[in-house]
């Protein structure tokens, strides 16, 4: 009688674990039949960090280790020429090394996007110089990171790090000219 007991206490526990099993396998199996019943819901659920946090939980470490820069010319003036042009600038944090599991929980931890749209009047130099060479610098901090991401179901951990370049916190774009002979 006793062994019987022990037995349906065993039987009772891998009930309850295929219990949590099969509620697993039927969300993930709605989350698919919805991606093709509903075409938004996929575009929806792309990315969406809170959609993941169900199963786990996350935590990010940054550590920063330089700041890279990246130039592009607007454009170049001759002397006593003016010139006005229509100017749009995005920068984006950038991820390398990085499953797409995990590149949302990383891009909530980073700088937002940085965007400029302005127009400008760029003026050639002075007298003496040929042209003048107008310059747009994006500053990024470039840095390592770390994820630790727990299953809330069974406390399994897995860590995923990589290199991440943001927006610089201090002037992320820095516009400057140079004059030529």
């Amino acid at each position: 009688m006793k062994k019987l007991g022990n037995k349906y206490i065993v039987e009772k526990r891998g009930y309850m674990k295929k219990i949590s099993l099969t509620l697993l396998m039927a969300c993930i199996s709605l989350s698919f039949l919805l991606s093709f019943a509903v075409p938004g819901f996929a575009s929806k659920m792309k990315g969406n960090i809170s959609s993941m946090k169900i199963m786990y939980s996350y935590s990010v470490t940054k550590s920063f280790s330089e700041r890279t820069h990246e130039t592009i010319q607007i454009t170049s003036v001759p002397s006593g020429e003016v010139e006005t042009k229509d100017i749009h600038v995005r920068m984006d944090a950038k991820l390398e090394y990085t499953p797409l599991n995990i590149q949302a929980v990383v891009r909530e931890s980073l700088n937002k996007p940085e965007e400029s749209n302005y127009t400008s009047t760029f003026a050639g130099p002075a007298k003496g110089f040929s042209q003048r060479h107008y310059y747009l610098t994006k500053n990024y901090d470039k840095g390592r990171y770390t994820v630790i991401r727990t299953n809330k179901m069974t406390g399994a951990e897995k860590i995923y790090d990589g290199t991440y370049y943001e927006p610089s916190a201090q002037d992320p774009l820095v516009n400057w000219s140079r004059d030529e002979k």
